[in-house]
């Protein structure tokens, strides 16, 4: 079994990968636990519209590059190009930081009109100001985690990152205790906390990518742009999903609102966003690190036409992920009220859970389809169906959750994954050229 796993270099990361975002994931349900026990299910729901923004803020400030930084350094590693792979992440770095400090600068200049007249809630105004000066480092940290993932060099991240999150949630807590029980400065400690922590680890990858440099002694190839080329409909693509996405999470609070009460509204949202999700996505740490890593991995096949390899990888990543999911699906619908009851108090969360864990067979199929189609270069394709499901989901939240209250939401989030997983698996399958597909569906990989 060891020599096995020497011998297979993407099963090592896989196993690392999952290890790490298993525990940071557990170290992250019990904060969201500790936390829906000291501002409530209504504090929940503001400081989820906040975090809202921020996933927002993030997608716009990375622009697609944190993936154009995997696929660069993964083709120009392959190629045993130190020039080229130094020239990538150069180039990735200057993209990220401008994008990211205009994309800050306008979240601080913006903070106070976003604050009263999109969340309607002028609490969250001071939490945005620290989104935008605190930005830069989440995404340049991207573009230094797509490195060391597309180098192989997963041990240094993963290391990285458990040092990340441990600080972030001492750097929250110790800001709590500045917060107190004022909502504004709650919201402010967990961005705060959360960016500070992204701040030390770019201070670290930073630095062991600097001697990773000096030690290679080559000038950096210019890349920028196809950094650029690649970015474009990478940020298309997430502009439009996040974006909407966005829209989707602001419609749902003000739904349950005119479904209920502001109140009853955002302790709903609070519930399922923040305690529900973080617990239905909790096992699929190791469909993150099959994800990253398929993406420099299937580059590589496809650069070198290597179909054979392509076909083995996506269909037994696909079988598994099927089998994995199945147990975990049955393992939350048995276990959901112990988990709402122990780890936030809620008996609501435990019913909330139990609710949603059937999709859990179609939501982890529909993410590993995705990183699949990532690596084999079909962005494009990800973002015409989801701009297309996310559109639905508008639409559907927007026209049901005010009738039918949460069987509305949850009637439209069912439907529009479906939607999605079969248009990513559809596609998935002429990518590879599968050979189930009709002949006049059958193309080889370009």
């Amino acid at each position: 079994m060891l020599l096995s796993l020497r011998n297979r270099p993407m099963v090592k990361n896989t196993l690392l990968l999952t290890a790490s975002i298993l525990a940071l994931r557990a170290l992250g349900v019990g904060f969201q636990g500790y936390l829906s026990g000291r501002i409530g299910a209504e504090g929940m729901g503001v400081l989820q519209l906040v975090l809202t923004v921020g996933a927002l803020a993030g997608t716009l400030g990375s622009s697609g590059v944190r993936v154009a930084a995997m696929q660069l350094v993964a083709r120009e590693h392959g190629r045993r190009s130190a020039p080229g792979v130094i020239g990538a992440v150069s180039a990735c770095l200057r993209y990220a930081v401008i994008v990211s400090m205009s994309v800050g600068l306008g979240l601080i200049l913006l903070s106070g009109w976003l604050g009263s007249a999109v969340l309607k809630d002028a609490r969250t105004a001071l939490a945005l100001r620290t989104l935008g000066l605190l930005l830069p480092f989440g995404c340049l940290c991207g573009v230094m985690s797509g490195y060391f993932t597309a180098t192989g060099k997963v041990r240094r991240l993963v290391a990285v990152e458990l040092l990340e999150r441990l600080c972030s949630i001492g750097l929250t807590l110790l800001l709590l205790l500045w917060a107190g029980a004022e909502l504004s400065r709650v919201c402010c400690a967990v961005i705060g906390g959360s960016f500070g922590g992204a701040a030390l680890s770019l201070g670290i990858l930073y630095g062991m990518y600097r001697r990773d440099r000096r030690e290679a002694r080559v000038q950096p190839l210019p890349m920028g742009g196809e950094v650029i080329r690649l970015c474009v409909p990478l940020a298309v693509n997430d502009y439009l999903r996040s974006g909407l996405s966005s829209v989707e999470q602001f419609l749902i609070p003000f739904g349950l609102e005119k479904y209920g009460s502001r109140s009853a509204g955002l302790a709903a949202y609070g519930t399922i966003s923040g305690m529900v999700f973080p617990v239905l996505w909790f096992p699929a740490a190791i469909l993150y690190a099959v994800a990253d890593l398929l993406v420099p991995e299937l580059a590589r096949c496809l650069a070198t036409k290597n179909r054979v390899r392509m076909l083995r990888l996506t269909s037994r990543c696909f079988a598994w992920t099927a089998a994995f999911a199945v147990a975990v699906a049955v393992g939350l619908y048995l276990s959901g009220g112990f988990i709402g009851r122990t780890f936030f108090h809620s008996e609501a969360a435990g019913r909330y859970i139990r609710l949603f864990s059937p999709m859990v067979l179609f939501l982890y199929l529909d993410h590993i389809v995705d990183g699949m189609q990532k690596g084999l270069g079909q962005q494009l394709f990800l973002v015409r169906y989801n701009s297309f499901t996310n559109l639905l989901d508008v639409i559907g939240l927007y026209t049901l959750l005010p009738r039918f209250g949460v069987g509305g939401y949850v009637f439209t989030y069912a439907f529009t994954h479906l939607v999605n997983f079969f248009l990513s698996f559809r596609r998935l399958l002429i990518a590879v050229d599968a050979p189930c597909l009709p002949p006049r569906e059958r193309i080889a990989p370009a």
